[in-house]
């Protein structure tokens, strides 16, 4: 499946983060206030999110700083496909929102073109300290010229989901629970989807397509650098390194067998989570996803189901994404949005976003709150683990545009139709020329 049709947007709306369209505009009105956080006093305030609803992990936490800040949070709520559009006209319009979400892959592109403010004097000011912070989260908002353009509120790392149930009914041994154990390598992988997959599609030992993280799992577990180079300056992709992965991941279907074909997942993406419910039915026994699908499966799953590490070739690497608030350059009161900002990874908020446990705050001492309970998964301390070892896709300023020549090659390779090799690389230069600022 072409892994631009699968929108970590989309998954994040239905697990609670975001529920479905919100009206635009929606006041949160203080219930009193002792006047903290918010510069003192009231006053109106505005955020701009995407499918943030009554209910939810994030307007409930926005409310609480409302109230604390007597303010009116004023929650201008799109629907997420329509998100990034209406944002950079809401931008470019000169009435900024005095808060933003953004998505985490279009923070460099944003800063760039000027719409982002630096947040360095508040992070000073406030004496915010990064080894409080899991640096894949912290150090991802830096950007070339050392401004501070984003504030990450929780972290979103990819791990492999397994139906324990198939395992056991197969009499195979599960993947280790320790990250940094050795073994559980890409052959590990195959042999296990080998021996779990059933005939005639009862059941599939594996699916990866679903998540647009294979991109960078798999090539940086190869040793590459993921989708870009480290500086933005190369389809990386298109290399050796990622080359050979992205058509290991093809011929778990097209050679293997052990993965639905391309037209079932293509129309899978119609239902929403449907990958996750393959999962939690008993029609697959491993899958590659986010932690943002822990909150579905134990709300639906019908097989048991525990969370493990993705496998590995060279190292054992993953990607982390991330939820990101931004004050925007225009915004009339950057200190009330940096009230905000600053609230959102505070302790109580941490606390308040744990609960899903599909979502890490940023703060190191939010492992603490990522304990087993009476459902799955059991394995939480490997969302941590993980963190040590995820990489933040290598974003680059123009990745909106780059990813509109790359991603619909890769049908070809998914359906079968070229190599991976001929349909990135017969992309490569354009993408490289888009890179650089040329396309």
């Amino acid at each position: 499946m072409p892994a631009s049709e699968i929108s970590r947007r989309s998954v994040l709306r239905a697990l609670g983060i975001g529920g479905g369209a919100l009206a635009a505009g929606l006041p949160l009105a203080a219930c009193g206030s002792n006047g903290s956080g918010g510069g003192g006093g009231g006053g109106n305030a505005s955020w701009m999110t995407w499918d943030t609803e009554s209910g939810t992990p994030m307007y409930t936490m926005a409310q609480n700083w409302a109230k604390q800040a007597g303010k009116t949070l004023d929650i201008q709520s799109i629907p997420g496909d329509d998100y990034d559009t209406k944002l950079r006209t809401v931008l470019s319009s000169g009435a900024a929102p005095t808060a933003i979400r953004i998505n985490d892959d279009y923070v460099r592109g944003y800063y760039a073109e000027g719409s982002l403010l630096d947040l360095r004097p508040y992070l000073e000011k406030d004496g915010i300290k990064p080894e409080d912070y899991f640096p894949v989260a912290y150090n991802f908002a830096k950007q070339p010229d050392g401004a501070h353009a984003a504030w990450p509120i929780m972290t979103n790392p990819g791990i492999l989901y397994c139906n324990t149930d198939a395992f056991a009914e197969a009499g195979v041994e599960l993947p280790p629970k320790d990250w940094a154990k050795s073994g559980w390598t890409w052959d590990d992988f195959l042999e296990a989807a080998k021996k779990l997959t059933k005939p005639n599609g009862e059941r599939w030992g594996a699916l990866v397509f679903p998540d647009s993280s294979l991109e960078t799992v798999f090539p940086t577990s190869n040793g590459g650098d993921g989708i870009y180079s480290k500086d933005a300056t190369r389809f990386t992709l298109a290399e050796p390194q990622g080359t050979e992965a992205i058509q290991w991941v093809a011929d778990l279907s097209l050679k293997h067998k052990v993965h639905p074909d391309f037209a079932t997942v293509t129309a899978g993406k119609q239902t929403p989570n449907w990958a996750l419910a393959q999962l939690g039915t008993g029609k697959v026994a491993m899958l590659l996803g986010l932690t943002s699908g822990v909150p579905y499966l134990r709300s639906n799953a019908k097989v048991k189901w525990d969370i493990f590490p993705t496998p590995m070739k060279v190292s054992r690497t993953t990607v982390n994404t991330l939820t990101v608030l931004a004050i925007p350059k225009a915004s009339k009161d950057p200190d009330t949005a940096w009230s905000f900002l600053k609230y959102a990874v505070g302790a109580e908020s941490a606390k308040l976003l744990a609960q899903s446990r599909g979502f890490m705050p940023v703060a190191k001492s939010s492992s603490a709150l990522f304990v087993p309970d009476d459902k799955a998964p059991s394995n939480l301390a490997l969302v941590t683990q993980a963190l040590g070892s995820a990489v933040n896709e290598n974003f680059s300023r123009y990745i909106e545009r780059a990813r509109t020549i790359y991603r619909p090659v890769l049908d070809d390779v998914w359906s079968g139709k070229k190599t991976a090799e001929a349909a990135l690389g017969g992309v490569k230069q354009k993408v490289e020329d888009v890179l650089a600022g040329k396309g």
